[in-house]
């Protein structure tokens, strides 16, 4: 079974990111958010969505989010910076308090910034070796600017 680092552990992969639109959807699968949205109504149980970069989290403002388990957001480069602001998003503005996902493309010493905006598992390439990556996953125990976990800057937690 696949790894990822999901809430600060290396742990298995229990669902499946099917990348392509015309995969058949089920129980443990994170679909396309644009598949999901054009066919909610027949498309079955869904373990989650994923969100591409430029689609942006609009399209569900008027959803239910915490009808999924995970919410993937993939990162096609690790320089594309959209994922981040799609996270802090889905939990502060839309509410969503379920496992948010980085997808594809980023690299290990992104974790502290993904933790901030709100990602709580991480599924990187084949490539990446998740222990190595896991050291990265707490570098910083304090941080001075407000995030997603602790919206008040350090001098206001004084």
């Amino acid at each position: 079974m696949p790894k990822l680092i999901k809430n600060g552990d290396i742990a298995d992969n229990l669902y499946t990111w099917q990348q392509d639109s015309e995969a058949a959807a089920s129980d443990t699968a994170i679909v396309p958010m644009t598949k999901w949205l054009a066919e909610k109504e027949s498309i079955g149980p869904v373990a989650g969505i994923w969100i591409d970069a430029g689609e942006g989290t609009e399209a569900l403002a008027d959803v239910d989010l915490n009808q999924f388990a995970v919410i993937g957001i993939h990162f096609p480069a690790f320089v594309d910076g959209r994922g981040f602001s799609y996270a802090r998003l889905l939990r502060e503005r839309l509410g969503y308090k379920g496992e948010i996902r980085a997808l594809g493309n980023f690299i290990p010493d992104q974790l502290g910034y993904l933790l901030r905006v709100g990602f709580n598992s991480f599924q990187f390439n084949e490539d990446v070796n998740l222990e190595k990556a896991l050291v990265l996953h707490k570098s910083f125990s304090t941080a001075y600017q407000g995030d997603v976990i602790e919206p008040r800057p350090m001098f206001l937690r004084r």
